[in-house]
């Protein structure tokens, strides 16, 4: 794998993430399939790309503000350890930062953080708050050298993670249109990234 630049850490990556992505796919299939009925039913198509546009303008605006609050009260702060590691993979491994921010971050991690513990937590505030704080805590954990800045790191994965744990639950916890509105939302900054590299 060195001749085509892909080390074989990447590719035991890609393959780790692979196996789980077909693993929590098979296990989930059914409320996959359930979700894409309950969606041709309640929507139409022009309603369903309005409901992913406002959500996904709704999570650019909280991004906005919580980059506007960070650089008040921390100017300057670096890029967390996540991002600055999704950067790297990008230069490595383009493929496998598209299947990795496209496929595996949207359908794996929704159906990991989202769908299964839905079945566990029916009362909805409890499981927005429950969701929102396990992928808070499984995010920061990646997360190294803080400093002083624990807070707002905690932040930056707090409130979108409650974002669309909201989103998930106003949408009758409909699986597919928190993939959607993630999908479109990772996509932006994956164009931007391929036309100004």
């Amino acid at each position: 794998m060195h001749n085509i630049g892909i080390s074989d850490t990447t590719v035991g990556m890609f393959i780790s993430d692979m196996v789980f992505f077909l693993i929590i796919g098979a296990v989930y299939f059914g409320n996959i399939k359930s979700d894409l009925k309950r969606l041709k039913e309640d929507y139409s198509w022009k309603k369903l790309i309005k409901t992913v546009v406002i959500w996904v303008v709704g999570i650019f605006a909280l991004n906005i503000v919580m980059g506007i609050i960070t650089e008040i009260f921390v100017p300057g702060l670096e890029t967390d350890e996540n991002t600055t590691a999704l950067m790297e993979l990008a230069t490595v491994s383009f493929i496998y930062t598209i299947f990795k921010t496209m496929i595996f971050g949207v359908v794996a991690e929704e159906l990991l953080f989202r769908e299964s513990l839905s079945e566990c937590i029916e009362n909805d505030k409890l499981f927005i708050l429950i969701t929102a704080v396990i992928y808070t805590l499984m995010n920061f954990i990646f997360t190294n050298n803080v400093g002083d800045h624990v807070v707002i790191y905690v932040l930056l994965y707090f409130l979108p993670a409650l974002f669309f744990s909201y989103l998930y639950v106003k949408h009758d916890r409909n699986i597919i249109i928190l993939m959607l509105v993630k999908f479109v939302y990772n996509l932006i900054p994956l164009m931007l990234l391929i036309l100004f590299p």
